[in-house]
Formats: C-alpha cells, structure tokens, sequence
C-alpha cells in the first residue's frame, strides 16, 4: 500500500493541475485522515461553471500526456461519467478517485468521501433513529417534518446528536 506522504505528493501534484478548473478542491478519503498507508488519493471537486466540462477536458488532456490512466474495476470497465472518474496516477501507480459536486452538497460530500465507512453508518443509523435519511449524495437529511441543510461538516454531526469528530479522528 502506499505511504501517507507519497499520497499527499500525489495529491498536491493533481491539486496545482485542477486548480485551474475548479472552484474548490480538497483532498478526502484516507489521506484527508491521516492514515499512515492508503488505498488511494480520493479528491473531492467542484468543477468551475463553463458551457464547456474543464475539468474532464483537463483529466483527458492529463490522461493523453501520460500522467493519468483511466482505471479498470473489477469487471475490467473503466469508471469516468460526470460524477466519478476513476484514474491511476503513471508515475506512482496509485489509484485516483475524482468526485464532483456542488456548493449545496459540498459538506455532506466532504464528510461522505472522507469517511470512514464506520463514521458513514454511524451518522446513517443515527439519522435513522432520529426518523430522519441521511441524503450522501444531498445536502443533508430529510425528516417528517422537512428538510434540513448541513451547510458544514459539523452541522452535519449535529444534527444526527453526534460529536464532531475531526478527520483523523474518524
């Protein structure tokens, strides 16, 4: 598995290329919490408004100069639609998983991609036990008596009654 550090230079690389191309990016996933060993670097995007898509043209142009490759799954198909493109980084072989969002879904989107798993369900069942539904591809939850917007990752905790918990505490 990769080490932290090689992630978070992966990371940094991609980060100055998409910049460009987008109005916020972060990194997530296990990187974003600190983990000594990662799977791969998962990168959270809000692609900049255009009538044209920036941010795939850009990965296609990456892609053609060699410093990405598209990524097979398990069934050996390639994973890259307007949500999710699934990428390999050449020079260090580590997987790169992009996802899109926006401003209205970033902080559920940021806590989702982060994780953990374990932190995921746990706000999931918590939400349940509230009669609530977490929204992981929304902007929060939904309840009986309307909808609630979690407009950063704390409130995101909060509203289900469980603590903040940092990234690298989760």
């Amino acid at each position: 598995m990769p080490k932290l550090e090689e992630a978070i230079r992966v990371y940094r690389e991609l980060e100055a290329e998409l910049a460009p191309v987008c109005e916020r990016i972060s990194v997530a996933g296990s990187v974003r919490r600190r983990r000594p060993e990662v799977k791969d670097v998962e990168i959270l995007v809000i692609p900049k408004d255009s009538p044209i898509d920036l941010l795939t043209a850009k990965l296609y142009d990456m892609v053609a100069a060699g410093i990405l490759r598209l990524r097979k799954d398990r069934r050996g198909r390639t994973s890259f639609g307007p949500q999710n493109k699934l990428l390999v980084h050449v020079a260090s072989g580590i997987g790169v998983d992009i996802f899109t969002t926006d401003a209205a879904r970033w902080a559920v989107a940021l806590v989702v991609r982060t994780g953990s798993k374990e932190t995921n369900i746990s706000i999931a069942r918590a939400a349940k036990d509230r009669g609530m539904r977490f929204l992981a591809y929304g902007d929060g939850f939904d309840t009986d008596g309307g909808h609630i917007v979690c407009y950063s990752e704390e409130q995101v905790f909060r509203a289900v009654g469980l603590p903040y918990r940092q990234p690298w505490e989760r």
